[in-house]
């Protein structure tokens, strides 16, 4: 019987993979191709589901073999943990969207959901301290699926547009 992480990451594999337009792309391209949009979301799913940050999450999936081999990927071809978190700040929020749309599916929710996005605008930094630190992002939005029967928040995922 197959864990729930292993089942978790094989439905992941399927919705990113959905979620890219459908892209049956190999997981890495050596050379300039790097790796696949859908490798990416399924590195940052399973960050979220463990709770990890990028580089511990690198650290545990060099242990998790099985899980690493349901991304089509060898353990020394795992990306870093700078290249996940650059790559997935690329994604274009179309990506996102369609991956929230997707896993609001496989929830059994109660009669009344709701979807919320709320945004922030940051626009109170200097263009002085903004060139000083490389400060790159003009606003973030959060977008979380609610079943309100339960108060139970199903999904939620956040973005940054960046200058």
């Amino acid at each position: 019987m197959p864990s729930r992480l292993s089942q978790f990451t094989d439905r992941l594999v399927t919705l990113a993979k959905r979620a890219v337009s459908g892209d049956a792309s190999p997981p890495v391209k050596k050379g300039d191709g790097g790796y696949a949009d859908w490798v990416i979301v399924v590195i940052h799913g399973l960050r979220e589901y463990l709770d990890l940050p990028y580089r511990r999450l690198l650290d545990v999936l060099h242990e998790m073999h099985g899980i690493v081999e349901k991304l089509n990927l060898e353990m020394s071809e795992l990306p870093d943990f700078t290249t996940v978190y650059a790559r997935k700040q690329q994604l274009k929020m179309a990506v996102w969207r369609t991956l929230l749309r997707l896993s609001a599916d496989l929830h059994d929710t109660g009669d009344v959901q709701a979807i919320d996005a709320t945004g922030f605008d940051r626009h109170s930094a200097s263009r002085h301290y903004e060139n000083r630190t490389d400060y790159t992002f003009r606003s973030v939005k959060a977008t979380a699926l609610v079943d309100c029967e339960t108060s139970t928040v199903l999904d939620i995922h956040c973005s940054m547009k960046h200058t």
